[in-house]
């Protein structure tokens, strides 16, 4: 009931920038004849989302979603969801939701109950004010601390009786050994549920607020701490967050889900003994090792080996090529692939992916991966992951250009490839000002401006050729460059003052304008800009064919 109230106030939000056109106000468009809901887009994004944003981001989503929608379409027509980097990237997401459900199932399950989750989500609703003092024994953390753990045990017990709300941050300054917070009362300042240790965040949550714990261990000492003041947090309903909540479980007792992990993978792995075909395994290798010199590509080897090779197997499944290729899909996103060095290297690969196998087979036969909702979640990764890989590697395929289309871009774009206008100046550069106006004065006079130079400029590019310098262009030599550039050949400047403190006195030579630079010298340069402008032009048009394609019709209550 109340979704579909929330759909009906959607709608109405959105007839306000819209009124007056007429369309099914509950279908947001239509591609090829098949109608898309707003009750569709709720599923995509969830209800709850959707609630938050204004009408004119609820349009983007709505461009968003039929984008992906008829990226989706798009490769499946074209057979595209068979390229191995999406057909593996979709696979791996699967293998890995199957994993995590089977951990779900086994581990958490059998750990942690509903009063346990209960307690956790009522520990992340709130924050706490915290004063502690810690009383420090020799340890490996502490190796320099002489007090042993008798000692600072029966020290914090000392504290503890005479610890009193009033007085604790008096007793924290005095006795606390965590110099970060001794001059401060011992404040931690306000800490919410996970931020500590195990150790502490459950004594913090178990103390109430505004009185002081029992003493308790850590590997740092003995402690007993104060929640001043508490305060709360805005949370969401448990289940969504629950992700966190099985965070901050396994943060709280690491110890029993290590244990219990090991304890399941133990059970599959004895229920299912890998038999390893060595020679298999060194045929294959060496077939591997062979392509690898040709194709340098890890993955695309793999996809080329013969499948004559059977490396190894447990019961109900063999292991080849396929499966090889199944758990390296694993690394696909990687800047890197591992490529395996040896055989003993595909080996220790299998033994490792055969755990990985058990659990992703296993958790797939799970009652919880076949849900509604299960689905749901894996498809809305298909079509972001369509999307995707449309937008950032389809679109921008066959636009390799030839020679002609190179040659014709230059031609168009010629004013991309210039030399820039240049100056070509005399100077003169000298520290005193007075000796600046004296030369100054002197070429006024008729004196040679090359025999001034020779002997009196500061520049050494200038003294080698008798103060005359190279062409430069506009932002070269500050405000020097800058002024010659405001000048006409023959003139000549005052004595300029530079950012060093230095004078120059400068006469232009000659202009030199912009002339364009010869193919051959900029043709690097030419086939970026080209590539760069048409992935430009491929993105902008990315969606407009499939939009004529698939005959889209956006509802104009929902259009952008």
């Amino acid at each position: 009931m109340k979704f579909r109230l929330f759909l009906i106030l959607l709608t109405l939000i959105l007839f306000v920038t819209s009124c007056g056109k007429k369309f099914d106000d509950q279908t947001i468009a239509y591609v090829d004849g098949e109608k898309y809901t707003l009750e569709d887009l709720s599923d995509f994004y969830s209800a709850e989302y959707l609630k938050g944003i204004s009408a004119n981001v609820i349009k983007e989503r709505v461009d968003d979603y039929i984008n992906m929608i008829l990226a989706s379409r798009y490769l499946k027509e074209t057979g595209r969801f068979d390229d191995y980097q999406l057909k593996y990237k979709i696979q791996v997401k699967k293998a890995r939701e199957y994993a995590q459900a089977l951990y779900d199932h086994e581990v958490f399950k059998q750990l942690i109950d509903d009063e346990t989750y209960d307690e956790l989500y009522n520990r992340i609703k709130s924050q706490k004010l915290t004063h502690h003092i810690l009383i420090t024994y020799k340890n490996p953390r502490n190796p320099d601390v002489e007090r042993t753990d008798k000692e600072a045990f029966v020290l914090i017990n000392q504290i503890r009786r005479r610890a009193k709300p009033e007085n604790f941050e008096s007793l924290a300054a005095e006795y606390s050994e965590d110099p970060v917070t001794r001059d401060k009362g011992g404040n931690l300042g306000w800490v919410r549920a996970g931020q500590m240790i195990a150790v502490f965040d459950s004594a913090l949550f178990a103390t109430k607020t505004g009185q002081i714990s029992p003493p308790f261990k850590t590997s740092y000492g003995y402690h007993i701490i104060y929640p001043k003041q508490e305060r709360s947090l805005a949370v969401k309903s448990r289940e969504e967050e629950m992700p966190r909540l099985k965070i901050l479980a396994r943060k709280m007792w690491p110890e029993r889900f290590i244990e219990r992990q090991m304890e399941y993978i133990d059970s599959l792995t004895q229920a299912n003994p890998l038999t390893l075909y060595p020679n298999d395994i060194k045929s294959f290798y060496t077939v591997f090792d062979s392509l690898m010199s040709q194709r340098k590509n890890v993955f695309k080897t793999l996809l080329d080996m013969p499948d004559t090779f059977l490396l190894a197997e447990y019961p109900g499944v063999k292991i080849d090529k396929d499966w090889v290729l199944d758990y390296m899909a694993f690394f696909l996103d990687h800047e890197e692939i591992p490529r395996f060095k040896s055989a003993e290297d595909l080996t220790d690969f299998v033994r490792d992916n055969h755990i990985l196998d058990l659990l992703v087979r296993n958790g797939s036969r799970l009652d919880a991966v076949k849900s509604e909702d299960f689905q749901r979640k894996i498809n809305r990764y298909i079509l972001r992951t369509a999307h995707a890989y449309y937008y950032n590697v389809v679109i921008f395929e066959g636009l390799e250009p030839t020679e002609e289309d190179l040659a014709r871009y230059y031609v168009r774009n010629k004013s991309n490839y210039m030399t820039p206008e240049q100056v070509r100046v005399q100077e003169v550069l000298v520290s005193d000002s007075l000796l600046a106006r004296e030369i100054h004065k002197k070429l006024i006079e008729g004196a040679v401006f090359a025999d001034l130079a020779e002997k009196y400029t500061e520049r050494p590019a200038g003294k080698r050729n008798r103060g005359l310098l190279d062409p430069f262009h506009k932002g070269q030599y500050g405000e020097m460059g800058k002024r010659a550039f405001e000048m006409k050949p023959g003139d000549l400047s005052g004595p300029i003052l530079l950012k060093d403190g230095r004078f120059s006195i400068i006469q232009v030579i000659e202009f030199y304008p912009e002339t364009p630079l010869a193919y051959d010298s900029v043709k690097k340069k030419v086939v970026q800009d080209y590539v760069r402008d048409k992935r430009a032009e491929a993105k902008e048009n990315a969606f407009l064919t499939l939009y004529e394609k698939y005959d889209v019709q956006i509802n104009p209550l929902y259009k952008k």
